[in-house]
């Protein structure tokens, strides 16, 4: 495809496009002018069309940028030995740590996951705590948001870690890792403790605790699957169940505010969510794990095996049956006025990382966040999703969420003007392939690897994703225009 103005780069700080899909908040499509500037809130002219807009195919669409509240970068700033022997915790050493932290940094940047964010037209992340010397307590807390707030080309809401034994970041959501498995490990009275720090406080978890009775290499003994399930048949519906129902009754006894079950990943998890949310004295917003409703246990088994194995994700994989359940109960909870939405988990460990190790597998998950349009057309195309339901669970109600934990300059999650100026310009029917090549100098990372390659049909091509008035070109390579 030729580009859609030779001259976009050269253009003055102000670009208008004109759009004969402009996705309005209630779902309407409408045509007419969006006016960008850097730093500067959105001008939205329907039915209008001046001389120097620069017009759009009319097969493109302008939504609303994604927000995606759950991504794991890897880099993070090192501590001053002053800082360390302030905060540091019992058993940390400074020179092993900054070793630590310096092999992290190599791997994965934030320039790299923010490249990654505009090319799938996300206009904000919410980054995992889940690298060395985390934001643990709010001075390191702080460390961190100064640090992606400096160097990020996105907004980057850096989510709190809870331990126990850590002060609380006041009016933050934080992540709790002892739900997960590989994770910090926390179990029984230590993570109770961790939720009673938080009292008062928003936090999130995960589901994906090991069984209680038997472990993954005594699974893998009696059961034998096959390598590309073994994760995902140890970590089933019983297991996030289980999770899930077990926090949820420490949640309720320390009394925290709110608490949200991150990337659910099949539907009667979702339905246990729902049925609780009745019942209890704190809010219940759910994040669905986005992977989740394309990636099924049948697709992997499809795939050459050192792709399926990149799939590595815990809480498992759903079957085909499960995962269209959460498929179908996601359509209708976001049309019930629930607050859900999506998170990709976009997880970029080294591919070496994710080998099997002595029988067992390494790191999981699949880097998403890039491809995040081809997700939403898997729903759009084949499962009755419409543009609204999109709109809602990867724009509008991640954004409104987000947005109690972070100042934004302008209202975000909403198609009008006034509002920061976040976009998403995409062509729906626009057949996708991945390019891994391209894609590792695009995304400035050498390690770039996908679980989408070789994948058929899919389709959707992100042209262009404003963030707060910047224009950035994401068709092929990613530059700014404005």
């Amino acid at each position: 495809m030729m580009p859609l103005h030779p001259n976009v780069s050269e253009l003055s700080k102000t670009i208008r496009f004109y759009c004969e899909n402009i996705h309005l908040d209630d779902g309407e499509l409408a045509s007419g002018e969006v006016v960008c500037r850097e730093g500067e809130p959105l001008e939205l002219h329907l039915g209008w069309k001046t001389a120097d807009s620069l017009k759009l195919p009319d097969e493109a669409h302008i939504a609303l940028g994604r927000f995606d509240p759950h991504v794991h970068f890897r880099e993070s700033p090192l501590p001053t030995r002053e800082e360390f022997e302030k905060l540091k915790r019992d058993g940390e050493e400074y020179e092993s740590l900054n070793k630590a932290i310096a092999a992290a940094n190599q791997n994965y940047s934030i320039r790299s996951g923010c490249l990654a964010a505009l090319k799938g037209g996300v206009c904000c992340v919410g980054a995992m705590g889940n690298i060395p010397w985390s934001p643990v307590g709010p001075e390191r807390h702080a460390q961190m948001q100064g640090h992606y707030s400096d160097n990020g080309l996105t907004p980057i809401v850096a989510w709190p870690r809870m331990e126990p034994d850590s002060k609380p970041v006041p009016g933050h959501e934080g992540k709790d890792f002892g739900s997960t498995f590989g994770g910090s490990g926390l179990t029984g009275k230590a993570r109770q403790d961790m939720y009673h720090v938080w009292k008062g406080e928003a936090v999130s978890f995960h589901n994906d605790e090991p069984r209680s009775d038997e472990t993954i290499q005594d699974f893998k003994d009696r059961k034998n699957p096959p390598d590309v399930l073994l994760h995902h048949q140890y970590f089933n519906g019983d297991t996030v169940l289980a999770c899930q129902k077990a926090t949820i009754e420490i949640a309720k006894e320390a009394g925290v505010s709110s608490l949200l079950a991150r990337h659910i990943p099949i539907g009667p998890a979702l339905q246990q969510i729902l049925d609780t949310s009745k019942g209890v004295d704190f809010t219940m917003p759910a994040e669905v794990g986005l992977d989740y409703m394309y990636w099924n246990q049948d697709r992997l088994l499809q795939q050459d095996e050192s792709i399926a194995l990149i799939n590595y994700r815990r809480p498992a994989h759903p079957t085909r049956q499960d995962q269209l359940s959460l498929i179908e109960l996601t359509k209708d909870t976001v049309r019930s006025a629930y607050p859900i939405f999506f998170g990709s988990d976009h997880a970029p460990h080294a591919k070496a990382v994710k080998a099997f190790q002595k029988g067992l597998p390494g790191s999981p998950g699949t880097r998403n966040i890039e491809h995040s349009l081809q997700f939403y057309l898997e729903l759009q195309r084949n499962h009755g999703y419409t543009w609204q339901d999109i709109d809602l669970l990867a724009s509008i109600n991640p954004a409104k969420h987000m947005a109690q934990y972070f100042e934004f300059p302008y209202e975000v999650g909403t198609m009008k003007t006034g509002a920061m100026a976040n976009l998403h310009v995409f062509l729906p029917d626009e057949p996708y392939e991945v390019n891994e090549a391209s894609l590792a100098k695009t995304l400035e990372d050498p390690e770039y690897h996908s679980a989408l390659n070789e994948e058929k049909g899919l389709f959707g091509k992100t042209l262009f994703t404003v963030l707060n008035g910047k224009v950035w070109e994401v068709a092929e390579m990613i530059a700014a225009a404005n």
